[in-house]
């Protein structure tokens, strides 16, 4: 699975409104726990003094992803990015310095 950056912010107030009513509906009706296999949450920020946070997800395909954010998609602006976490960054810089060397 590929580890994917998720940036979200509502474009106003009203909007971040009905979002808070509908994370409340997904939260209490197991949210968390009716995430299919194949979309991890490895973190989640959400700064509520200005409606932007983000999300750090494995999924098996952008396709899982949208699947997961589709309800919100007309609430906020949303993109999303492919990223590494520390120990895969450090591995590629070993590997791309390892290459330059052989060359």
């Amino acid at each position: 699975m590929q580890r994917y950056l998720i940036s979200y912010e509502f474009t106003d107030g009203e909007d971040q409104e009905e979002g808070a009513e509908m994370l409340i509906n997904w939260y209490e009706s197991g949210g968390p726990q009716n995430r299919p296999e194949n979309y991890e949450v490895h973190s989640w920020i959400f700064m509520v003094q200005n409606g932007i946070g983000h999300s750090v997800v494995s999924a098996d395909s952008l396709e899982t992803i949208w699947k997961q954010w589709h309800p919100w998609r007309r609430l906020m602006d949303i993109s999303i990015q492919p990223c590494m976490d520390l120990d895969e960054t450090v591995g590629l810089f070993k590997k791309q310095k390892m290459n330059t060397r052989m060359v």
